[in-house]
């Protein structure tokens, strides 16, 4: 097994009990244990893990970058939920709702569902669908498809709509951090390109 499937399974593991015990709700030493148990008795029956996607559109996580997404993440939630308690309290509210297409440059439905999470998990946004990502067959590697896979396309409910260009920007600053600490070697090389 190498380093990479080592540090994969461990991450797996990691995740399973924290879904396990953030489910029960309170962090208590039998939720605890409890969720090792499940995350023993899960990794023993699927030791390679869900294998939904490919492991060139799973990538690599990087723990620092995996750190930066989370504070950058938590500075724009704490922002967002100002603007809504702002705009909730103001005497007239006159809001702009709309729906902004926010195409992204990875095709990974991993790292899509990692931004379109990200944008719904701030106040104010939610992303209402995903377009271009095969629901009926695992999507084949970009070395297979090379770039001729569609697009992955988040749709966005924003509840404020002032700029779809800023909501535009935010997706691709979230989708840009979450290549950074969970994309494939593919998806950075992508994201390179994007951007110069």
């Amino acid at each position: 097994m190498s380093v990479v499937e080592r540090v994969r399974g461990a991450t797996r593991f990691v995740v399973l009990v924290a879904v396990w015990v953030a489910l029960w709700g309170e962090p208590s030493v039998g939720n605890l244990l409890s969720g090792v148990l499940v995350a023993v008795g899960v990794s023993w029956l699927f030791p390679t893990g869900p294998r939904v996607v490919t492991a060139e559109d799973e990538g690599t996580p990087r723990f620092l970058a995996g750190a930066r997404f989370l504070v950058v993440f938590a500075g724009a939630l704490v922002v967002a939920t100002w603007e809504v308690v702002r705009d909730v309290l103001r005497p007239r509210l006159r809001l702009a709702e709309g729906i902004v297409a926010v195409p992204l440059v990875s095709h990974s439905p991993v790292i899509a569902t990692l931004v379109g999470n990200a944008i719904s998990l701030t106040p104010g946004t939610l992303t209402v669908e995903i377009g271009g990502i095969s629901k009926t067959r695992p999507v084949p590697p970009a070395s297979v498809a090379g770039d001729a896979r569609a697009p992955v396309v988040l749709y966005v409910h924003v509840l404020n709509l002032t700029d779809a260009e800023s909501v535009r920007a935010d997706g691709r600053r979230f989708e840009d951090l979450a290549v950074r600490a969970f994309g494939s070697g593919e998806d950075r090389r992508r994201m390179k390109e994007a951007t110069s």
